[in-house]
């Protein structure tokens, strides 16, 4: 994943940084960040041959080429959902949802009204649109099933059988697998954590956590599979989840 920063102070340069940082923290990808602080023809000959899933970060108001301009031409070759943009700006009242429409963009935000919520709620919409068309996948009884990664509440290993049960809010999936290869097939996908060494949730589905029972809630459905070393550190991901995160 690469965050592109087109921006010409330092300040917000840096902030931008910070707040990148705390949100990948918690996740194993791979991510770079790139800074621009005016427009050049190397900066539009990078974004031509830059890959991977990107975030651009624009401000409006940069000598030479304002950030609109910038997504403007950013549109005109890359309309992929793997290329996401963030206008930011000074002055509220630039704010207009038209674009949003024209440009494909997440946001369009002001520097001075709750910059790092707003952002972090940007970051995980494009995350979340980077994997939303990731599948599940295993054979059964001649039969292929798909599970969309987004629908997945938690994974669970079955203390009789020899199986997993994938819960979803609507189904429960019987899958002959252990959860050492759900980890390895998951591949890092932040959304998910092991809660103990049979048991995956995901983290976005949580709807209630209670540590000293322990149970894990979500919505109608709960496991209460929560080891005691993994106790705090989803307690704090599901802290930061709710109060960084979501919109």
């Amino acid at each position: 994943m690469n965050f592109i920063i087109y921006e010409d102070e330092d300040y917000f340069c840096k902030l931008y940084t910070s707040i990148i940082h705390k949100f990948m923290g918690p996740s194993d990808d791979n991510y770079k960040i790139y800074y621009f602080k005016d427009y050049s023809d190397k900066l539009l000959s990078f974004i031509k041959k830059l890959s991977g899933q990107n975030i651009y970060i624009l401000d409006i108001e940069v000598q030479g080429k304002s950030g609109i301009d910038l997504a403007r031409e950013i549109r005109s070759y890359k309309r992929s959902t793997d290329d996401q943009i963030i206008i930011v700006t000074a002055h509220q009242d630039l704010v207009e949802n038209a674009y949003h429409r024209k440009l494909l963009m997440v946001d369009f935000i002001s520097k001075f009204d709750e910059l790092e919520e707003r952002l972090i709620s940007c970051f995980r919409e494009s995350y979340e649109t980077f994997t939303e068309n990731k599948f599940l996948s295993y054979k059964k009884d001649g039969e292929i099933i798909r599970i969309p990664y987004k629908d997945i509440l938690f994974i669970e290993k079955d203390k009789l059988e020899d199986c997993l049960y994938i819960e979803t809010n609507d189904d429960r999936y019987k899958y002959k697998a252990n959860i050492a290869t759900v980890e390895k097939i998951l591949n890092n996908d932040k959304r998910f954590f092991k809660t103990h060494r049979s048991c995956i949730v995901n983290l976005y589905k949580i709807t209630k956590l209670n540590t000293s029972v322990p149970i894990i809630h979500f919505n109608d459905k709960y496991t209460n599979c929560l080891s005691r070393d993994k106790k705090k550190e989803l307690e704090e991901l599901c802290l930061m989840d709710i109060n960084l995160w979501r919109n």
